[in-house]
């Protein structure tokens, strides 16, 4: 028998399947006072996933033709949906009404997303003062720094040409110097006690690993047999 062709998706993004549906959580982040930039990342996700998002960032707005409303309407009016069911109920109480899925989404982003000077500081801070605490595990601390780092992003985003005419790379610079300070800043909050040897060796490389692989080689430091046949105490130089 011969290999059937895959199902096709439609690209159309007024295209609504029977499983769509105006009560359906197409994510399980749910917006609270405190989460705007994960659900975001993750709302931003679903919907691109749908081809929705352009019903958000103003790439599709409300038509002027009649003939056109119809359609539009339907789709933004279920993308409008799927955003208030994705919010905490005390949340989507205190929502204004919004009968478009754009005009909802920069109210969210405006009362949300805090991108002011002490919130900054504050978050420079946390990203400073992350450690690897004695209890913690590799993955753990790598993931409670980057999380850091993920929503500072998204409240500073890094530079980039918009005259379409830079030869230099530039963007690509800025990308890699955060990187760089991303891979100092996590072997800087590395528990000393347990792997300032393999921190050491890292640092000692010419040109400096990237951020995947410093921390494969923590994860690795970590998981090797003679750290796991003794007592984390131990390992930190606490005999009990």
């Amino acid at each position: 028998m011969g290999d059937e062709a895959a199902p096709k998706l439609d690209p159309s993004p007024f295209y609504l399947g029977s499983g769509d549906q105006p009560g359906n959580l197409i994510t399980h982040v749910i917006l609270k006072s405190d989460n705007y930039v994960a659900w975001s990342r993750a709302m931003t996700l679903s919907l691109k996933a749908r081809w929705k998002f352009v019903f958000v960032d103003s790439t599709i707005r409300k038509p002027t033709v009649a003939a056109k409303l119809l359609d539009w309407d339907t789709v933004n009016s279920m993308t409008v949906s799927w955003i208030l069911c994705s919010m905490d109920l005390m949340v989507a109480m205190s929502i204004p009404f919004h009968d478009e899925a754009r005009t909802m989404w920069v109210y969210l982003e405006n009362r949300f997303s805090v991108a002011n000077g002490p919130h900054l500081q504050r978050l420079r801070t946390s990203i400073t003062e992350c450690k690897q605490s004695k209890s913690m595990m590799v993955y753990e601390y790598y993931t409670m720094l980057m999380s850091l780092y993920d929503e500072l992003n998204r409240l500073k985003p890094l530079h980039a040409c918009t005259c379409g005419l830079c030869t230099c790379d530039v963007a690509g610079k800025f990308a890699a110097d955060r990187e760089e300070e991303k891979l100092h800043q996590f072997m800087i909050g590395i528990d000393d006690d347990v792997y300032v040897m393999v921190r050491s060796n890292l640092v000692s490389h010419t040109p400096l690993p990237d951020l995947n692989r410093a921390h494969q080689a923590f994860l690795q430091e970590e998981n090797s047999p003679s750290r796991l046949t003794e007592p984390r105490d131990v390992l930190n130089g606490q005999i009990v």
